[in-house]
Parts: C-alpha cells; structure tokens; sequence
C-alpha cells in the first residue's frame, strides 16, 4: 500500500515475508513479530494467530516502521505528489491500491478537503505546497490502511 519494499539482510531486494529461508528474519523485524509470523517451531497451521490485537492496531497508528514506509522517497505518497494529476485522480489512486475500488462521493469529498487544507508547522507557519502536498498524502494513506476495510481485506 506504501508502495515501498522491506529489505531483509543477506536476501535480494524486494523479497517478500512469505519467501523467508526461516524464522530468524522475525527478529529484526518489529511488523513481523507483532503480527504473528509463525516461529516454524512445529509444523502445525495452529502456530498462526488468525485474530486481530491491541499490538496489531497499535504498531499501524504510530509505528516508526509504518511512518518510514509512508514517508520513504519511492513511495506511493511522495510519487502521487510529484505527478501531475488532478488531486480526484490521485485519491483514486490511493482508494484502488488500498480497497481495490473508487472513493464513494463522501469519501472523495472528505479526501479533497483535507488534501486542500493547508498543512502548519509547530509554529502555526504554512508549510510549502510540495511538502504539504507530499504530507497530506502520507496521512491519507496511514488513515485508509487503519480503517476496517483494509484490515478485513488484508
């Protein structure tokens, strides 16, 4: 959804969790262990948590792996505000990788006017258009991967 890879040490890039040799990669990865990928100490599909935790919700509201996902140079955010596309089209963008379907017209609405607000830093000083731009595209990805429907579909 961020549009960025993990890189796990000693593997080529782009290797996806479920291509690991083993369990050792649990370790080092925060997202891995919270959302229970299986030690591999047996070989029963009971190992695996199916249900959802605190941990879980937690680890995607404010998790420093998530936010550098989101605010990486290659991501989908930082991508989308370079582009030169009228904003309704990125927040398609954005609603199909997420839900595989458009915005409802609510949802496009809402979406508009908060990519519209101006983004303030600390001091109340408005931020250049290219980072707010960049910024507020981050915050509607982080919002739409915690919302019920992407957890259920993913």
């Amino acid at each position: 959804m961020a549009g960025t890879h993990t890189d796990f040490a000693n593997l080529p890039a782009g290797t996806r969790a479920v291509a690991l040799p083993d369990n050792s990669y649990n370790r080092a990865s925060p997202f891995l262990r919270v959302f229970g990928r299986p030690e591999g100490e047996s070989v029963c599909e009971c190992e695996r948590v199916q249900s959802s935790s605190l941990a879980q919700s937690l680890h995607l509201i404010n998790a420093a792996d998530i936010r550098s996902k989101l605010s990486h140079p290659e991501g989908r955010a930082e991508k989308l505000a370079k582009e030169k596309l009228p904003l309704q089209d990125k927040i398609n963008v954005v609603y199909l990788a997420a839900f595989s379907r458009l915005p409802s017209s609510v949802e496009l609405k809402v979406a508009l006017d908060y990519l519209n607000a101006p983004v303030v830093n600390s001091a109340g000083q408005s931020v250049d258009a290219q980072k707010a731009a960049r910024e507020n595209l981050q915050d509607l990805v982080w919002a739409l991967i915690n919302t019920k429907e992407f957890l259920f579909n993913h």
